[in-house]
């Protein structure tokens, strides 16, 4: 008998849930996810990540950011925690989940440097089952999960964006960032994923520069995509925001009132609302179950 294949035996893995049918019953509701993009880095996409993180949880949500920048995971740095462990500890058994996660300012839980997902199809099935079983119940007792995705078009970056309900991909009004940021949609497209997508444009003059960096996009992706892309907002470039990162700490935290916050907030309003109208019988996979159907894809 042939073994099976690393995606494949991830998907097996995955279909196994440590809920009871009863609990399912009692509650469908699971963590929605939203993924952080970008087609470059030096976009803002992480502080982006983090300071959205901490506005949700302002506003009264259980919020979890996942830092799955399998090369150069910061969001540690900007929260200003030096954590003593990450998922790789709970991969390997050292740590629980609940060890590892670590309060960060604004209220979420951070889990840091989250390469270990990638390596869960390589473990045995005892391993495996208990690092699952643990995540699966986090799913479940979160409201939403926030993931920060590795910049570029890479094949963990588009599996983890592809993963979650929600993919939020993050540009600046450089003509070099809005070109990698068509070319992450075109890659996120032909994965399948048509719905969900919206643009971010960060570090912008003004709220017309980021509408028509954005309509640019938008009109190239229904030309030669089929596919509308949905403007989420713009970020204007703010002073507080380099501020913020020199003392570690989230804009929204550091200086709530600045415009860069402020624009955050809205884009959280905006979300919320989106989530809201939603029709939540895809979100009843949780985000596990999405990426093991995304690194089926592969």
């Amino acid at each position: 008998m042939s073994e099976p294949t690393p995606s494949a035996a991830l998907a097996a893995a995955l279909s196994v849930s440590p809920v009871s049918a009863d609990s399912r019953t009692r509650s469908n509701r699971i963590a929605r996810a939203i993924a952080i993009s970008s087609g470059k880095g030096g976009v803002g996409k992480t502080n982006l990540a983090v300071n959205l993180a901490a506005t949700f949880a302002a506003r009264g949500q259980r919020v979890v950011l996942l830092d799955a920048d399998l090369g150069l995971a910061n969001a540690d740095v900007l929260c200003g925690i030096t954590p003593r462990a990450t998922l790789e500890d709970v991969v390997s058994s050292e740590r629980t989940l609940q060890e590892v996660m670590v309060g960060a300012p604004g209220g979420f839980q951070l889990i840091p440097g989250a390469s270990g997902v990638s390596r869960l199809a390589d473990m045995g099935q005892t391993q495996r089952r208990n690092v699952l079983d643990q995540l699966l119940a986090l799913e479940r007792t979160t409201d939403l999960l926030i993931v920060d995705t590795g910049a570029g078009i890479g094949a963990n970056s588009m599996a983890f964006a592809a993963a979650a309900h929600s993919i939020l991909v993050v540009t600046t009004p450089e003509p070099t960032s809005i070109a990698d940021a068509y070319g992450a949609i075109k890659t996120l497209v032909a994965r399948g994923c048509r719905e969900g997508l919206q643009l971010v444009v960060n570090m912008t003059a003004s709220e017309a520069e980021g509408r028509a960096v954005h309509a640019r996009i938008d009109r190239v992706s229904r030309a030669f995509l089929s596919t509308p892309i949905a403007f989420a907002g713009s970020i204007p470039h703010d002073p507080a925001v380099l501020a913020a990162v020199r003392r570690r700490t989230p804009v929204s935290v550091y200086a709530p009132e600045s415009q860069a916050a402020q624009a955050i907030r809205q884009l959280a309003r905006s979300l919320s609302g989106e989530s809201a109208d939603a029709d939540h019988a895809d979100q009843r996979k949780g985000f596990l179950v999405r990426l093991a159907r995304a690194l089926g894809a592969r």
